[in-house]
Formats: structure tokens, sequence, C-alpha cells
């Protein structure tokens, strides 16, 4: 699988995105940059159950509170923009994880994201390992980045 078609993404800028002064409202950011990444696991192939745990069971489940978060705006997102947006997913240790988010138009970078995640145990709320499906989506995301020239 190329992992193309998982990181980068598309985003339109719709109405309901943007304030009484026709560019996106700030809080909108985070949220592509999370929606994006959870759309980054399903098209890689991670169920949404083995990332975000269900209202149902609460046994052997790991939760992922976010305990950092960033945006930064450098140019003006508007009602109808067409962006390009690049996640790049990063392992900090064995229980956090940072996803970086580009949202880019026309090939210019006009805003940035992070989103820090530690894992937590859903009942004792102590950290512990990332769940094993992550860290492969993390491992095969940073793929290219590992490989030197000969």
């Amino acid at each position: 699988m190329n992992p193309h078609s998982w990181l980068i993404l598309k985003r339109k800028v719709r109405f309901g995105d943007c304030d009484s002064a026709g560019v996106i409202h700030f809080h909108n950011l985070l949220r592509w940059a999370h929606e994006s990444w959870e759309e980054s696991i399903d098209i890689y192939g991670i169920s949404h159950q083995v990332i975000f745990p269900s209202c149902h069971s609460h046994e052997n489940q790991n939760i992922l509170p976010i305990v950092n978060c960033e945006a930064n705006f450098l140019l003006p997102i508007k009602l109808g923009d067409l962006l390009t947006v690049k996640i790049f997913p990063k392992k900090i240790s064995n229980h956090l994880f940072q996803v970086n988010t580009l949202f880019l138009k026309d090939e210019i970078k006009v805003a940035e994201g992070k989103i820090i995640h530690c894992s937590l145990d859903m009942n004792s709320k102590l950290k512990v390992k990332l769940p094993d499906q992550l860290e492969r989506w993390i491992e095969a995301s940073n793929i290219n980045t590992h490989l030197k020239e000969c």
C-alpha cells in the first residue's frame, strides 16, 4: 500500500466551517487535524474499535486522550478553499504519539496542527503501551523517512 494514499488527504472548506469574517473558525483546524488522522487509520485498514474504545465494553481497552495540541494559522483559509492535508505521525515514547498535520492550498502551507495523545488503560488510567496496530500505522507512515540512499 502506498503511504501517499493514507497520509495525503483533501478537505474542502464549507460554510459551516467559517466565522462571520469568512475564514475558518479557529477550532475547526484542530478538529480537521484529528479527523484527518482518523481517516488515515481507516484508509490504512485499522478498525476504529481498535483505536477508540467502545462504550459497551471496558475490559482491556486503551484510551488515547489528547495531552497537548497546537494550531498555527499562516494564511487565511476561506470558504470554498480546497486544501491538501498531509499527516505526519510520530511515536514519542511507548505511551505517547504525535500527529503533525500540514494544511496546504495550491501547494502553499496555510496552517499546521499538532496533536499529542497518551495511551492509558481505560479502567486504571495508568500509562500503557500504544496499541500494536497504531504502532504499525506510525511505523509504516515513516518508512520513507528512514530510508537512506546507498
